[in-house]
C-alpha cells in the first residue's frame, strides 16, 4: 500500500488577484460598522431626548403660570368681592375679570376704595412674578357723551389707564404694563339686559405667560 501525498489544490490564478479571496476580514469589518450604526443610534436617541433650551424656558413659563392660576384662584375665593371676578384660563395666559361696579363710579374712570382693596390684593400675587400685565377696558352698548368721555372708547381706556397706574405705584414695573380699550365692542354676552349689561361693563387683567 503505497502513502501518497493529498492532492495539491490548484488554484486559479485569477482569486489570487481578487481581493475578496481571502474575504475573512469582512467580518471585522462588518462588526465594527454594527457597533459604530448602534453608537450612532444611541446618541441621536441622547441628544431627541435632551431638551432644548426653549422648550425648557416655555415649560418653566408654563409652570410659573399655574403657580400663578392657583395663586389668584385662591385669593379670588378668600375675597368679599368674589361674586363680582371670575377668572378664564386659557393655554397660555390668565384673564382676571372684574365688574367695573367694584372699580369705578357710573360714567368715571378714578379708583374707588373698594377698587384699591380688590387691585392690592391682586399685587400681592401679580408682583411675584415676571409676567407681562395687559388691562383691558369694556363697556356695555350704552352711548356715553360727556366733556370728558366723548364715547365708550375714551372710558374704557381711561379705566384701563387708572388700573395700570395703580399697579404701577404698588410696585409692578411699568415695563411689564399696558393697556388697552375696547369700548362696547368685545362683549362676553348679549348686551339684551340690566344684568347682561353689567357683566360686559368690566375690566380685565390678562396675564401673558405662554
Amino acid at each position: 500500500m503505497s502513502l501518497r501525498p493529498p492532492p495539491r489544490r490548484v488554484e486559479d490564478d485569477g482569486d489570487q488577484d481578487n481581493p475578496l479571496h481571502d474575504a475573512t476580514w469582512l467580518y471585522s469589518y462588518a462588526d465594527l460598522m454594527t457597533q459604530l450604526l448602534i453608537f450612532s443610534i444611541l446618541m441621536v436617541t441622547v441628544v431627541g431626548l435632551k431638551e432644548s433650551p426653549a422648550e425648557a424656558k416655555s415649560d418653566g413659563r408654563q409652570a410659573q403660570l399655574e403657580k400663578t392660576v392657583r395663586d389668584v384662584e385662591k385669593y379670588v375665593q378668600e375675597s368679599k368681592f368674589r361674586d363680582a371676578m371670575a377668572i378664564d384660563r386659557a393655554a397660555d395666559r390668565l384673564v382676571i375679570r372684574m365688574k367695573s361696579a367694584i372699580l369705578f363710579d357710573p360714567g368715571q374712570a378714578t379708583l374707588t376704595g373698594d377698587a384699591r382693596e380688590v387691585l392690592g390684593g391682586l399685587v400681592k400675587v401679580l408682583g411675584k412674578v415676571p409676567s407681562p400685565l395687559r388691562v383691558e377696558g369694556h363697556t356695555d352698548d350704552v352711548p356715553i357723551q360727556s366733556a370728558r368721555f366723548p364715547s365708550n372708547w375714551e372710558l374704557s381706556t381711561a379705566r384701563a389707564i387708572s388700573v395700570v397706574r395703580y399697579l404701577e405705584d404698588q410696585g409692578i414695573s411699568r415695563a411689564r404694563l399696558s393697556a388697552s380699550g375696547y369700548g362696547e365692542f368685545h362683549p362676553i354676552i348679549a348686551n339684551d339686559s340690566a344684568d347682561h349689561r353689567a357683566l360686559n361693563r368690566r375690566v380685565e387683567i390678562v396675564v401673558i405667560g405662554g
